[in-house]
């Protein structure tokens, strides 16, 4: 089997402290298993890629891949990387595993590797491109609409979004507005350079972001991963994620 068919995707993943039964704490590697089953039903081979310290990893790791899916989790993006200082309700911060993404979400693209950002990949994506966050949105931006969800699973849809016009996502989706799941108190607050917004929620919010010269670059402040099996759209935004991944294996 050609290696172009089934694209090689690194996934960025999360470290976590956990206690075991001898009270014991340590650090383990996490990443919620629809991401990697999204990127596989899609038809690529997922690779999880830890928190790179410097260069050197990053390289080797997108020298390897044909895509790369910055995910979310439960992390803020410090905000000392867009200049501001930490808001009151700002949230757990993992500055490590934030500089490396940033680092891999630059390098990829610089590449014309295409990239995809989920939830906080979608800020990690504004911010790697010099833009800045809301850094919680309950007491930063006005709105009646719930963007985290909570105690609706995350696998149950909560609110519409608008697709833009004349844009990739809109394109590949062939659809003017869907249903989103919501669990995030961060959003886009001043757009990156070279980047425009490609969907918006009824109050205004920034819901995705994409890149104006890039071959594929995405990102989504939703989790389609986990609304993979039953929206078109979900499905439609990671088959185009892979064909891209696809076309840039042929032409590597």
């Amino acid at each position: 089997m050609k290696t172009s068919s089934n694209p090689l995707i690194g996934v960025t993943i999360d470290v976590e402290p956990r206690t075991g039964d001898d009270g014991q704490t340590s650090e383990y590697y996490s990443l919620k298993r629809p991401y990697a089953d999204a990127v596989a039903k899609a038809g690529g081979v997922p690779i999880f890629i830890p928190p790179q310290p410097d260069a050197r990893g990053a390289s080797r790791y997108l020298r390897l891949i044909h895509g790369l899916v910055i995910s979310g989790g439960p992390v803020d993006v410090d905000p000392k990387f867009y200049g501001e200082k930490p808001h009151p309700k700002l949230g757990a911060l993992k500055p490590e595993r934030t500089a490396s993404e940033l680092m891999l979400v630059k390098r990829a693209v610089k590449m014309g590797m295409p990239a995809l950002g989920i939830c906080g990949g979608e800020q990690v994506i504004n911010v790697a491109f010099g833009g800045a966050l809301y850094q919680d949105i309950p007491s930063q931006f006005a709105s009646n609409l719930a963007h985290d969800q909570d105690p609706l699973p995350s696998t149950k849809p909560s609110h519409k979004v608008r697709l833009q016009p004349k844009t990739m996502l809109h394109r590949v989706t062939r659809s003017d507005e869907t249903m989103v799941n919501s669990t995030h108190h961060q959003a886009v607050k001043t757009l990156g350079k070279s980047l425009k917004v490609c969907a918006v929620s009824p109050d205004g919010l920034v819901e995705a972001i994409e890149g104006v010269n890039a071959p594929y670059l995405l990102g989504v402040q939703w989790h389609p991963e986990r609304l993979y099996d039953d929206d078109s759209v979900s499905r439609s935004i990671f088959a185009s994620f892979i064909k891209a991944a696809r076309g840039y294996a042929r032409r590597r």
